[in-house]
């Protein structure tokens, strides 16, 4: 958990996730990650916004199409740690797709396997 050897690292929201390995979701719009707070209805006091390591992750391509689908308030943040999730190397992002964000150099445009953006490990991102 985390990029410390088994110590969430001190910028989480005290989430991680290691050595997970995910199959078969290619049915309807399901992705093999999504966050959300208060799924299916609107939070009045939550924004959102939590950071999650990630690691050790395998997709099957041919079964996983889809890795992220994001909810209400579409403000999660994934940090991966080893390359694993974004397939960009280790110490890189994959968020839900604001403008600003994506204007930048070190950020994709929208991307739809990942239901948002991709930032390289130049930037940070970070719940404000």
């Amino acid at each position: 958990m985390g990029s410390t050897h088994g110590i969430i690292t001190p910028q989480t929201d005290a989430w991680a996730v290691a050595n997970a390995r995910f199959y078969n979701f290619n049915f309807g719009s399901a992705a093999a990650l999504g966050q959300c707070s208060h799924c299916f209805k609107h939070s009045a006091t939550n924004s959102d916004g939590r950071h999650v390591d990630f690691e050790g992750l395998v997709f099957d391509d041919t079964t996983v199409p889809r890795r992220i689908k994001y909810q209400f308030p579409f403000k999660g943040i994934y940090h991966d740690v080893d390359g694993t999730l974004t397939e960009l190397g280790p110490d890189t992002w994959a968020t839900s797709y604001f403008k600003h964000n994506a204007d930048h150099s070190e950020c994709s445009d929208y991307n739809e396997a990942y239901d948002g953006i991709l930032c390289s490990s130049n930037v940070e991102v970070r719940r404000i």
